[in-house]
């Protein structure tokens, strides 16, 4: 099929890198053309933008990019019929049997494109509700019922859908009609070749140190890095030689305020930016993943954490903050994760278990475990594998 492509997230973002141009080369492999319009954060450099141009040349996809800058409703505004009205000349140019709309801001510039051309919706989350429950959208508003209205009608009417696990699909189906269109659950996956075992810690006083991660987006209210620094503070109340390190891109100002709120060592903490392409072999420098969401609301409970499938492709078991439904599940399926109450991590007097966590994540044998849950449940292959399917079922109604 001749497909074109809408994401909101940036090519150059980590989640453009990891999610979608690996996705696309499957599909590309597997003999669909492909156009991809995303929004590209301003700051990004002329030379970075030639590099990417560059890759998706010789994997023979066309990109068209609009810039993205967060400053006011109106900029909002303007993104939005931009995109619209860019897809508009795509479809008069190139003509595409399907557009793949990778989440729910997608959805929305293709409603207001007024196209009728068949769409896959890759529903990657509940915005929308997550909106409504930390009140930047008030329920039942003018703007609530608008967005709900557009999300549901791009649900009723795709011609194939996507959800991230299996829980997701069940409050898709809570909110609005499903239609007989094939429907896949494909995790955020990770390709597995890219990455390392682990390096030892470096010999002298540091030979026992945990050395924690935290990847990826640290703004609250959706993550909370605070807790994260609360659970290793703990650790280093009761004595444990400890050490967390941030890779983030754009966060920190957020950590920081976190460190502060917290009372956190300075010394035993860091912010780290590292390259996209580098970070399978930056994680080969840690014991230990966090997964810190905020997961007081239903619609954040059925998501599919990007970072855990790179935490365990790189052999370092997982800590994460209970109320995820693949965390939990795995945390009681598998030695691989574990997950801390927040109530428990909010005592200021309570030691916990901190003796047992440690030992958990020293586990000889955790790192095999790890890199085998990875690559039977996460692998880049097996979700490229039922995308292809996916389109080739769509393509099988046309």
């Amino acid at each position: 099929m001749k497909c074109l492509y809408l994401t909101y997230d940036g090519l150059l973002d980590p989640l453009g890198q990891s999610q979608v141009i690996p996705y696309v080369q499957c599909l590309v492999a597997a003999g669909h053309t492909f156009t991809i319009i995303s929004y590209e954060k301003e700051r990004r450099s002329p030379a970075e933008l030639e590099a990417m141009e560059h890759q998706l040349r010789l994997m023979g996809v066309k990109w068209l990019r609009l810039s993205f800058r967060k400053t006011s409703k109106t900029e909002f505004a303007r993104r939005i019929l931009a995109g619209a009205a860019l897809l508009r000349r795509v479809r008069r140019d190139f003509q595409p049997d399907l557009v793949h709309l990778r989440g729910h801001m997608p959805a929305i510039i293709y409603q207001l494109s007024l196209l009728r051309v068949p769409h896959l919706y890759d529903y990657r989350g509940f915005s929308i509700e997550e909106w409504t429950e930390t009140g930047r959208v008030r329920r039942h508003s003018l703007a609530h019922r608008l967005l709900r209205m557009i999300d549901g009608r791009a649900v009723r009417t795709a011609s194939g859908l996507v959800v991230l696990e299996k829980s997701a699909g069940d409050a898709l189906r809570s909110l609005y009609r499903i239609p007989d269109v094939p429907f896949k659950v494909i995790r955020t996956c990770t390709d597995i070749s890219l990455y390392r075992p682990r390096r030892p810690a470096a010999g002298g006083p540091e030979d026992n140190l945990l050395r924690f991660v935290f990847l990826g987006s640290a703004r609250p209210p959706s993550y909370r890095p605070d807790l994260a620094l609360r659970l290793v503070a703990r650790l280093l109340r009761i004595g444990l030689n400890c050490r967390i390190d941030f890779i983030n891109e754009s966060d920190h100002r957020e950590i920081a305020t976190a460190v502060r709120q917290v009372d956190f060592p300075s010394d035993r903490v860091r912010i780290v930016q590292v390259d996209h392409r580098n970070v399978p072999a930056a994680l080969a420098d840690y014991d230990c993943g966090l997964i810190f969401y905020d997961t007081t609301s239903p619609w954040t409970q059925v998501r599919s954490p990007t970072k855990l499938g790179e935490y365990l492709a790189a052999g370092i078991p997982v800590v994460a903050l209970e109320g995820i439904h693949v965390l939990d599940e795995l945390a009681v399926s598998t030695g691989c994760v574990r997950v801390v109450g927040q109530r428990q991590l909010m005592d200021p007097d309570g030691a916990g278990d901190g003796g047992e966590l440690a030992a958990f994540i020293r586990k000889p044998e955790v790192e095999d475990a790890c890199r085998a849950l990875a690559r039977r449940a996460f692998s880049l292959e097996m979700a490229g594998a039922l995308y292809c399917g996916l389109y080739a079922e769509i393509a099988a109604g046309f």
